[in-house]
């Protein structure tokens, strides 16, 4: 068999993903009108001119940044493409188990979903097309079928889903504050253990239909 070679990138297209590395994170933290295109380029180390050469205005930058997250999704939906005849209960828990292992290696998906999830408007319409609408039809779906199915206590599933996931980036978005007011590192290998026990055995357990 042969393998595939991997193409070096070019220095422009490293410094396209450079930049857009910087301005996701920084569209994570300081949301999209704090952040200015003067301070992606400096964080980013390159001229005005050269971010603007790649990126024409700060809305074009925050979509193609977006898009890099694109990846993060897809490895999920790989994933779960193959535990496809699983039970839709297994299916949900493997999807959330996955969810809290992708959001603590990319914290800024967390982030990016709750800024944009809480000002509603254009970005977040965007990124329902783009990058989560699909995604959330497919929980959606899976925990409609595990309430059919008996598994499943009948709450709305568009609230079992969005209760689970805000509960499960809840502590990721608020690593900083756990370490400032706590004193405790949540990204620890102990706490990260710890957190996905309480989600997946306490939190969803909740939900269980009793004997299921």
């Amino acid at each position: 068999m042969t393998q595939a070679r991997i193409v070096p990138l070019g220095k422009g297209e490293r410094t396209a993903q450079r930049i857009r590395e910087v301005a996701l994170e920084q569209f994570s933290r300081l949301g999209f009108e704090r952040v200015t295109m003067g301070g992606i380029a400096q964080e980013a180390g390159v001229s005005q001119a050269t971010l603007h050469y790649h990126f024409e205005d700060k809305d074009q930058l925050w979509r193609a940044a977006m898009l890099d997250l694109s990846a993060v999704i897809a490895e999920e939906e790989r994933f779960l493409a193959a535990a496809k005849d699983a039970a839709p209960l297994d299916q949900l828990r493997m999807a959330m188990r996955l969810f809290i292992d992708l959001s603590w290696r990319h914290p800024a998906l967390g982030r990016i979903v709750a800024l944009e999830g809480m000002a509603g408007g254009e970005r977040l319409d965007w990124l329902n097309e783009h990058l989560m609408g699909r995604r959330n039809d497919r929980l959606v779906r899976l925990a409609r079928a595990a309430i059919a199915a008996g598994q499943l206590k009948p709450f709305p599933p568009e609230h079992i889903v969005i209760t689970l996931q805000a509960a499960a980036v809840g502590v990721i978005n608020l690593a900083p504050l756990m370490r400032a007011g706590f004193r405790t590192d949540p990204a620890t290998p102990e706490h990260r253990a710890a957190h996905e026990h309480m989600i997946l055995d306490a939190l969803l357990s909740g939900l269980i239909v009793d004997g299921t």
